[in-house]
């Protein structure tokens, strides 16, 4: 990977993806994303051993879902629907451990809700946690969760905050998984593009 990063404007339009691109990325894919989650809470009321199967198993596809798509395409499918694409600063393809890093605090902190939500599983009445609805059931199990996982919502919560407020002010838009994996997400017509690499190249060689 190269150290230049894309100039902020080509031919007086913006390069870097802005806050308002990347929320509706997310947003389609979380719509997206939906139809699973309700797949997924509705089969964990069939039987205690596939409840913390398909949190063991939702927990993996989901983080394999950013990462996979993010490596292969450079896009999620929200961010393929609204045109942006992660790349390295000098626009180039992504290697897998970029989204492996980009993903790694997001996968750390799902891992740590993950066991937290087995643990309650297992805590609470079976009886009473199949017989409950989808709702019923977290508000069944929520007082059955460790102490210690109340820190590491205050914990998410900070890092989402924080992911915020560091995209919005640099001039680069750059969240914190970004400087950590070491990428930027841009509009998807200055990836790999011919007047990229000319811009590149002649501010290289000034």
């Amino acid at each position: 990977m190269t150290d230049n990063f894309l100039p902020l404007m080509i031919d007086e339009k913006k390069v870097y993806a802005g806050f308002w691109r990347r929320f509706g990325a997310g947003v389609v894919d979380f719509l997206i994303l939906m139809p699973f989650v309700f797949l997924i809470v509705y089969l964990e009321g069939f039987n205690i051993p596939l409840a913390i199967f398909i949190v063991i198993f939702s927990t993996f596809i989901f983080s394999v879902y950013n990462v996979y798509f993010h490596y292969k395409f450079g896009a999620t499918l929200g961010k393929m629907a609204v045109g942006i694409r992660v790349t390295q600063p000098d626009g180039s393809k992504i290697e897998l451990k970029h989204a492996l890093l980009r993903s790694s605090v997001d996968f750390a902190f799902a891992l740590f809700a993950m066991f937290a939500q087995i643990y309650a599983i297992l805590s609470v009445d079976s009886g009473q946690y199949l017989a409950a609805g989808m709702v019923e059931r977290f508000e069944l199990i929520t007082p059955y969760y460790p102490v210690w996982y109340g820190f590491i919502t205050i914990a998410t919560q900070v890092w989402v905050w924080s992911e915020f407020l560091v995209l919005l002010f640099n001039k680069r838009r750059r969240a914190i998984h970004d400087f950590i994996a070491g990428t930027v997400v841009i509009k998807k017509a200055y990836a790999e593009n011919e007047k990229v690499e000319e811009t590149l190249q002649s501010a290289t060689a000034s």
